[in-house]
């Protein structure tokens, strides 16, 4: 069977990560491009769910900030939380970012 060639931009990192992993399963990059396009052809589409990554909410924003720290064995007062919840909320995050730098660094 007569092949083409196929010629793809794509970020060197992303590449270099992708071969190497593919690598230790034991196929390599060109394989898998072929299983892609196998695939497409069989399934007369993509093969994966293509969609947006999920929008958080500021309020899931502030729990997982506050999960996180607790993992880390730290916890935040209950005014702590109210200002990550207005940072999130906000529309001009720069003016809180400012507003703490001048508290706590002094201007």
């Amino acid at each position: 069977m007569e092949k083409t060639f196929l010629q793809v931009r794509t970020n060197p990192s992303d590449k270099e990560q992708a071969s190497a992993i593919l690598e230790e399963l034991g196929t390599n990059l060109s394989a898998v491009v072929n299983m892609l396009l196998k695939q497409i052809i069989l399934t007369k589409g993509i093969p994966f769910d293509v969609k947006m990554p999920q929008a958080y909410t500021a309020e899931e924003k502030v729990e997982e900030i506050r999960a996180t720290m607790e993992m880390e064995g730290l916890s935040l007062e209950e005014s702590e939380l109210q200002l990550l919840r207005a940072y999130q909320q906000s529309k001009n995050k720069e003016d809180i970012r400012q507003q703490l730098l001048t508290e706590f660094l002094g201007d």
